[in-house]
Protein backbone atom coordinates (compact mmCIF):
# COMPACT_ATOMS: atom_id res chain seq x y z
CA UNK A 1 0.00 0.00 0.00
CA UNK A 2 1.21 3.47 -0.88
CA UNK A 3 0.08 6.46 1.17
CA UNK A 4 0.61 8.79 -1.78
CA UNK A 5 -2.63 10.66 -2.43
CA UNK A 6 -4.43 8.93 0.45
CA UNK A 7 -6.48 11.04 2.86
CA UNK A 8 -5.71 10.27 6.49
CA UNK A 9 -7.79 11.68 9.35
CA UNK A 10 -5.96 11.56 12.68
CA UNK A 11 -7.57 12.25 16.05
CA UNK A 12 -5.08 13.43 18.65
CA UNK A 13 -2.87 14.56 15.78
CA UNK A 14 -1.03 17.37 17.57
CA UNK A 15 0.98 15.40 20.13
CA UNK A 16 2.81 12.15 20.72
CA UNK A 17 2.12 9.24 18.39
CA UNK A 18 -0.62 11.14 16.53
CA UNK A 19 1.73 13.94 15.59
CA UNK A 20 4.45 11.50 14.56
CA UNK A 21 1.97 9.72 12.29
CA UNK A 22 0.92 13.03 10.75
CA UNK A 23 4.55 13.93 10.04
CA UNK A 24 5.38 10.56 8.48
CA UNK A 25 2.25 10.52 6.32
CA UNK A 26 2.90 14.07 5.11
CA UNK A 27 6.39 13.03 4.07
CA UNK A 28 4.92 10.12 2.10
CA UNK A 29 2.58 12.31 0.06
CA UNK A 30 -0.69 11.79 1.95
CA UNK A 31 -3.40 14.37 2.55
CA UNK A 32 -3.52 14.79 6.32
CA UNK A 33 -6.37 16.12 8.48
CA UNK A 34 -5.77 16.42 12.21
CA UNK A 35 -8.35 16.71 14.99
CA UNK A 36 -7.47 17.93 18.47
CA UNK A 37 -8.73 20.40 21.05
CA UNK A 38 -6.08 23.11 21.29
CA UNK A 39 -5.94 25.53 18.37
CA UNK A 40 -2.40 26.67 19.11
CA UNK A 41 -1.07 23.12 18.77
CA UNK A 42 -3.16 22.58 15.64
CA UNK A 43 -1.60 25.66 14.04
CA UNK A 44 1.88 24.60 15.10
CA UNK A 45 1.44 21.08 13.71
CA UNK A 46 0.01 22.35 10.42
CA UNK A 47 3.06 24.56 9.95
CA UNK A 48 5.30 21.57 10.57
CA UNK A 49 3.39 19.46 8.05
CA UNK A 50 3.77 22.19 5.43
CA UNK A 51 7.53 21.96 5.83
CA UNK A 52 7.38 18.22 5.19
CA UNK A 53 5.06 18.13 2.19
CA UNK A 54 6.10 15.81 -0.62
CA UNK A 55 4.05 17.47 -3.36
CA UNK A 56 2.13 20.63 -4.17
CA UNK A 57 -1.21 18.79 -4.43
CA UNK A 58 -1.24 17.69 -0.79
CA UNK A 59 -3.84 19.18 1.55
CA UNK A 60 -3.26 19.66 5.26
CA UNK A 61 -6.20 20.66 7.42
CA UNK A 62 -7.06 20.94 11.09
CA UNK A 63 -10.20 21.03 13.18
CA UNK A 64 -10.48 22.06 16.81
CA UNK A 65 -12.74 19.41 18.31
CA UNK A 66 -13.33 17.49 21.51
CA UNK A 67 -13.75 13.89 20.33
CA UNK A 68 -15.74 13.16 23.49
CA UNK A 69 -18.55 15.14 21.79
CA UNK A 70 -20.42 13.24 19.08
CA UNK A 71 -21.82 16.46 17.61
CA UNK A 72 -18.43 18.18 17.35
CA UNK A 73 -16.73 15.11 15.92
CA UNK A 74 -19.46 14.44 13.36
CA UNK A 75 -19.58 18.04 12.18
CA UNK A 76 -15.79 18.33 11.91
CA UNK A 77 -15.38 15.13 9.91
CA UNK A 78 -18.36 15.89 7.69
CA UNK A 79 -16.87 19.29 6.87
CA UNK A 80 -13.58 17.63 5.89
CA UNK A 81 -15.40 15.12 3.70
CA UNK A 82 -17.47 17.84 2.06
CA UNK A 83 -14.30 19.71 1.11
CA UNK A 84 -12.81 16.42 -0.14
CA UNK A 85 -11.17 14.11 -0.70
CA UNK A 86 -13.04 11.28 1.06
CA UNK A 87 -11.21 9.55 3.92
CA UNK A 88 -9.09 6.51 3.09
CA UNK A 89 -7.59 6.11 6.54
CA UNK A 90 -8.88 6.94 10.02
CA UNK A 91 -6.38 6.80 12.89
CA UNK A 92 -8.10 7.06 16.28
CA UNK A 93 -5.13 8.07 18.41
CA UNK A 94 -6.74 10.57 20.82
CA UNK A 95 -6.69 9.44 24.41
CA UNK A 96 -5.34 10.09 27.87
CA UNK A 97 -4.56 8.25 31.09
CA UNK A 98 -4.93 9.39 34.69
CA UNK A 99 -3.51 6.62 36.90
CA UNK A 100 -3.98 6.25 40.62
CA UNK A 101 -5.28 3.98 43.37
CA UNK A 102 -8.86 3.03 42.60
CA UNK A 103 -10.12 4.23 45.99
CA UNK A 104 -8.59 7.68 45.39
CA UNK A 105 -9.82 8.25 41.84
CA UNK A 106 -12.97 10.29 41.34
CA UNK A 107 -15.88 9.11 39.22
CA UNK A 108 -15.13 12.06 36.94
CA UNK A 109 -11.80 10.46 35.98
CA UNK A 110 -13.56 7.22 35.02
CA UNK A 111 -16.17 9.04 32.94
CA UNK A 112 -13.69 11.37 31.25
CA UNK A 113 -11.38 8.49 30.35
CA UNK A 114 -14.22 6.48 28.84
CA UNK A 115 -15.57 9.56 27.01
CA UNK A 116 -12.25 10.36 25.32
CA UNK A 117 -10.51 7.00 24.92
CA UNK A 118 -13.53 4.84 24.07
CA UNK A 119 -16.37 7.08 22.94
CA UNK A 120 -13.92 9.36 21.11
CA UNK A 121 -12.95 6.31 19.05
CA UNK A 122 -16.59 5.37 18.46
CA UNK A 123 -17.57 8.93 17.46
CA UNK A 124 -14.90 9.35 14.79
CA UNK A 125 -15.53 5.85 13.48
CA UNK A 126 -19.28 6.41 13.34
CA UNK A 127 -18.69 9.53 11.24
CA UNK A 128 -16.50 7.86 8.60
CA UNK A 129 -17.96 4.35 8.38
CA UNK A 130 -20.95 5.21 6.10
CA UNK A 131 -18.57 6.86 3.61
CA UNK A 132 -16.16 3.93 3.62
CA UNK A 133 -19.00 1.42 3.30
CA UNK A 134 -20.40 3.26 0.31
CA UNK A 135 -16.98 3.39 -1.35
CA UNK A 136 -16.22 -0.21 -0.30
CA UNK A 137 -12.75 0.76 0.80
CA UNK A 138 -10.96 2.29 3.76
CA UNK A 139 -8.94 1.39 6.82
CA UNK A 140 -9.84 2.19 10.43
CA UNK A 141 -6.98 2.00 12.93
CA UNK A 142 -8.01 2.12 16.58
CA UNK A 143 -5.48 2.67 19.33
CA UNK A 144 -5.82 0.47 22.38
CA UNK A 145 -2.79 -0.24 24.60
CA UNK A 146 -0.89 -3.10 26.20
CA UNK A 147 -3.21 -2.18 29.08
CA UNK A 148 -6.06 -3.03 26.69
CA UNK A 149 -5.32 -6.75 26.79
CA UNK A 150 -3.31 -7.03 30.02
CA UNK A 151 -4.58 -5.05 33.00
CA UNK A 152 -2.02 -3.13 35.03
CA UNK A 153 -2.09 -1.95 38.65
CA UNK A 154 -3.19 1.69 38.98
CA UNK A 155 -4.81 1.91 35.53
CA UNK A 156 -8.39 0.90 36.34
CA UNK A 157 -10.04 3.73 34.30
CA UNK A 158 -7.59 3.41 31.41
CA UNK A 159 -7.72 -0.39 31.23
CA UNK A 160 -11.52 -0.34 31.15
CA UNK A 161 -11.56 2.13 28.24
CA UNK A 162 -8.81 0.40 26.27
CA UNK A 163 -10.32 -3.06 26.75
CA UNK A 164 -13.53 -1.52 25.40
CA UNK A 165 -11.70 -0.22 22.31
CA UNK A 166 -10.43 -3.74 21.67
CA UNK A 167 -13.88 -5.34 21.93
CA UNK A 168 -15.46 -2.64 19.80
CA UNK A 169 -12.82 -3.06 17.10
CA UNK A 170 -13.17 -6.86 16.99
CA UNK A 171 -16.93 -6.61 16.49
CA UNK A 172 -16.61 -3.79 13.97
CA UNK A 173 -14.07 -5.77 11.92
CA UNK A 174 -16.61 -8.54 11.38
CA UNK A 175 -19.27 -6.07 10.22
CA UNK A 176 -16.97 -4.18 7.88
CA UNK A 177 -15.36 -7.17 6.17
CA UNK A 178 -18.11 -7.60 3.53
CA UNK A 179 -17.67 -3.94 2.54
CA UNK A 180 -13.92 -4.11 2.02
CA UNK A 181 -13.24 -1.85 5.02
CA UNK A 182 -10.32 -3.02 7.16
CA UNK A 183 -10.07 -2.57 10.93
CA UNK A 184 -6.79 -2.79 12.85
CA UNK A 185 -6.00 -2.38 16.54
CA UNK A 186 -2.72 -0.91 17.76
CA UNK A 187 -1.39 -1.93 21.18
CA UNK A 188 1.34 0.61 21.99
CA UNK A 189 3.67 -0.04 24.91
CA UNK A 190 4.84 2.67 27.29
CA UNK A 191 5.77 5.51 24.93
CA UNK A 192 7.81 8.62 25.65
CA UNK A 193 5.23 11.36 24.96
CA UNK A 194 3.92 14.47 26.74
CA UNK A 195 1.05 12.27 27.94
CA UNK A 196 3.49 9.92 29.68
CA UNK A 197 5.07 12.86 31.48
CA UNK A 198 1.64 13.87 32.80
CA UNK A 199 0.82 10.31 33.84
CA UNK A 200 4.04 9.99 35.81
CA UNK A 201 2.86 12.72 38.19
CA UNK A 202 0.06 10.45 39.44
CA UNK A 203 1.37 6.88 39.21
CA UNK A 204 1.41 4.79 42.39
CA UNK A 205 4.76 3.31 43.33
CA UNK A 206 3.54 -0.15 42.30
CA UNK A 207 2.71 1.10 38.82
CA UNK A 208 6.09 2.79 38.53
CA UNK A 209 7.87 -0.44 39.44
CA UNK A 210 5.89 -2.54 36.95
CA UNK A 211 6.54 -0.07 34.14
CA UNK A 212 10.18 0.25 35.21
CA UNK A 213 10.76 -3.22 33.76
CA UNK A 214 10.01 -1.86 30.28
CA UNK A 215 12.07 0.59 28.22
CA UNK A 216 9.75 3.24 26.72
CA UNK A 217 9.66 3.59 22.95
CA UNK A 218 9.66 6.93 21.18
CA UNK A 219 6.54 8.19 19.42
CA UNK A 220 8.36 8.01 16.08
CA UNK A 221 9.30 4.35 16.67
CA UNK A 222 5.69 3.44 17.36
CA UNK A 223 4.39 5.49 14.43
CA UNK A 224 6.73 3.75 11.98
CA UNK A 225 5.56 0.33 13.17
CA UNK A 226 1.93 1.45 12.82
CA UNK A 227 2.41 2.51 9.20
CA UNK A 228 4.17 -0.77 8.39
CA UNK A 229 1.27 -2.62 9.99
CA UNK A 230 -1.21 -0.69 7.87
CA UNK A 231 0.80 -1.42 4.71
CA UNK A 232 0.81 -5.13 5.59
CA UNK A 233 -2.89 -5.07 6.56
CA UNK A 234 -2.21 -6.37 10.05
CA UNK A 235 -5.18 -7.16 12.26
CA UNK A 236 -3.11 -6.47 15.38
CA UNK A 237 -0.23 -3.99 15.38
CA UNK A 238 2.21 -4.68 18.20
CA UNK A 239 5.08 -2.17 18.44
CA UNK A 240 8.18 -3.45 20.20
CA UNK A 241 9.42 -6.81 21.44
CA UNK A 242 8.03 -6.22 24.94
CA UNK A 243 4.54 -5.73 23.50
CA UNK A 244 4.76 -8.90 21.43
CA UNK A 245 5.98 -10.86 24.47
CA UNK A 246 3.16 -9.59 26.68
CA UNK A 247 0.61 -10.32 23.94
CA UNK A 248 1.78 -13.93 23.55
CA UNK A 249 2.05 -14.55 27.29
CA UNK A 250 -1.38 -13.01 27.93
CA UNK A 251 -2.91 -15.60 25.60
CA UNK A 252 -1.18 -18.67 27.00
CA UNK A 253 -3.04 -21.35 28.99
CA UNK A 254 -4.12 -20.05 32.44
CA UNK A 255 -1.39 -21.89 34.38
CA UNK A 256 1.44 -20.40 32.33
CA UNK A 257 -0.21 -16.98 32.31
CA UNK A 258 -0.43 -17.17 36.11
CA UNK A 259 3.29 -17.86 36.44
CA UNK A 260 4.11 -14.94 34.15
CA UNK A 261 1.72 -12.65 36.07
CA UNK A 262 3.24 -13.63 39.41
CA UNK A 263 6.78 -12.91 38.25
CA UNK A 264 6.23 -9.61 36.42
CA UNK A 265 3.27 -8.20 38.36
CA UNK A 266 2.39 -9.74 41.75
CA UNK A 267 5.99 -10.10 42.94
CA UNK A 268 6.78 -6.49 42.00
CA UNK A 269 3.61 -5.17 43.69
CA UNK A 270 4.38 -7.07 46.92
CA UNK A 271 7.90 -5.64 47.06
CA UNK A 272 6.60 -2.08 46.51
CA UNK A 273 4.02 -2.57 49.29
CA UNK A 274 6.73 -3.66 51.72
CA UNK A 275 8.83 -0.60 50.87
CA UNK A 276 5.94 1.72 51.75
CA UNK A 277 5.29 0.25 55.21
Amino acid sequence: MSFLGQHAIITGGTSGIGRSLARLLAGQGAHVSILARRQALLDETLAELESLRAGSAQRFRARSVDVASWEQTRESIHSLVKEGPPPDLLLNVAGFCHPGYFEDLSMEVFRDTMDVDYFGTVHATKAVVPIMMERRSGHIVNFSSVAGFYAIFGFSPYCAAKFAVCGFSESLRQEMRPYGVRVSVVYPPTTDTPGLARENQFKPLETQRIEGQITPQTADQVARVVLRGIERRRRYILPGLDTKLFFVLAHLPPFLTGVFHWYFIDRVISKAHREQR
